[in-house]
């Protein structure tokens, strides 16, 4: 069923967006409810509702969920009826809008493409889990207020009428979407399925999520060369609207060239505005950017913006710098510091984090000179630090069950986050020195103090940023 054709609708999980798309909703004129499922184990009165509106990630063993498939009352995601909205409000009138999901880099993504987009009159509006901004034709940039639940569906709207109110109009909005596509932007952009994790209770994985979404594409998909049909087909008419990038794409790739450059080449690249392009695109790095993980972030990056019908020629290739927190390799106090400390950040991304630090250390002895820090530092993020996954990492020297991790990896872990306090004496080990730091700017002081110059510093914690 579609939003139109129902009058009563529930929405579920306020936390997570239900007010923000009730608003909107009674805005058409429709009797909505809202319900948290987490408050609360079933609907109160009768449940004689047309739809339901349930984020993807919701356990589907909760009670409401069973008694709105028992009463046979229809089922639609956060995600499609965030589309559905988008298009009867026409609220992207004029605006050429790109969504940014998957299970990892979705922020380096979004703020790449915001360097490479410039300035050049454009007005964009760019939506991450590291906050909401506006930029002027001028060049002139605004935060605009943080938006709870950064990568809910719902904040697709939300940041859209805050601009709104504020009398901004971008021509450009890039926004970063958790668990998959609404479908509602000109380019959807899956990054990765890697480093996959568990859903809806444990019940589904992420990666099942985002792979679903694609249906809801009726725009040009973007991905790194996902086999993904014929068992989640796009929208109608979105068959052959895909570009594949990276290794195992058709469309874009970027080789690594001399010092501190790439070359971008693509072919047959599909655009919005219905033409096929061909090219090449040399980009200037910045040092600290000439890995693998960045290299595949600007393969998404790029390839979005040039499915969107940008000219290769307007885009900023000149001075294209690391995104804080997402493995930005910098130099602090004469050490080397790997920041990957982030909202999104997870212990298993440790091993690509820990390639990347052995090869830039300068010290004598394989991880000799090497101190971790991980750990939280808030306790309002999403998805917190599991504490036995903690102890793994802290037992192996690595994420648990790595063959690339060993105790010898790091001489100091410190361990960020107040509520590991009590189990401290938990998290021992023969090989390594084990402390706890109550936040994170703490715990980078301690490792400056433990550590010599040309050492490295890994900073691995779930922070919001």
């Amino acid at each position: 069923m579609k939003i139109n054709d129902a009058y009563r609708i529930l929405v579920l999980d306020p936390i997570h967006g239900a007010e923000v798309l009730a608003r909107e909703l009674r805005e058409l004129g429709k009797e909505v409810d809202i319900f948290n499922p987490y408050r609360e184990s079933s609907f109160r009165g009768d449940l004689d509702h047309d739809l339901v509106i349930s984020p993807v990630h919701l356990n589907p063993n909760f009670e409401i969920v069973k008694q709105a498939t028992d009463a046979h009352i229809p089922i639609i995601t956060h995600h499609e009826a965030v589309k559905e909205l988008v298009r009867m409000s026409n609220l992207f009138d004029g605006v050429r809008v790109v969504e940014v999901t998957g299970t990892v880099k979705k922020t380096t993504v979004c703020e790449l493409m915001s360097q490479m987009l410039g300035f050049r009159g454009r007005k964009l509006l760019i939506h991450t889990s590291s906050g909401t901004r506006y930029r002027s034709a001028e060049g002139e940039e605004q935060k605009l207020p943080r938006l709870s639940g950064s990568g809910t569906p719902a904040n697709v709207i939300r940041a859209m009428r805050m601009a709104g109110d504020k009398g901004l109009e971008p021509d450009i909005a890039i926004f970063e979407v958790s668990l998959g596509l609404t479908g509602s932007g000109d380019v959807g952009v899956i990054t990765s399925l890697e480093e996959d994790y568990k859903i809806a209770g444990g019940t589904k994985a992420a990666s099942a999520a985002k792979i679903a979404s694609i249906r809801n594409c009726d725009g040009i998909l973007v991905h790194p060369g996902i086999h993904f049909y014929p068992h989640h087909p796009p929208a109608p008419g979105g068959e052959d609207k895909h570009n594949t990038y990276g290794d195992r794409g058709e469309n874009l790739r970027i080789e690594v060239g001399g010092e501190n450059m790439m070359r971008a080449v693509f072919e047959g690249l599909k655009t919005i505005d219905g033409r096929i392009i061909r090219g090449e695109l040399n980009f200037a790095l910045d040092w600290r950017m000439g890995n693998d993980y960045y290299r595949n972030c600007l393969e998404a990056a790029l390839c979005a913006l040039l499915s969107l019908g940008i000219a290769p020629e307007e885009l900023n290739t000149g001075d294209i710098t690391p995104v804080g927190g997402r493995m930005e390799i910098r130099e602090l106090k004469g050490r080397i510091l790997i920041d990957n400390s982030n909202s999104g950040t997870k212990l298993k991304f440790l091993n690509a984090v820990v390639d990347t630090a052995r090869r830039l250390s300068r010290s004598e002895g394989e991880g000799q000179g090497m101190i971790l820090i991980i750990g939280e530092d808030s306790p309002y993020v999403c998805e917190g630090v599991d504490e036995e996954e903690l102890r793994e990492v802290v037992k192996n020297g690595c994420e648990s069950g790595s063959r690339s991790g060993s105790k010898s990896d790091f001489k100091e872990i410190i361990i960020v986050g107040e509520r590991f306090r009590a189990g401290i004496e938990g998290f021992s080990s023969s090989d390594v020195r084990v402390s706890l730091a109550t936040d994170l700017d703490t715990a980078l002081n301690k490792a400056i103090e433990d550590s010599r110059e040309g050492e490295v510093i890994i900073s691995n914690v779930k922070i919001w940023r």
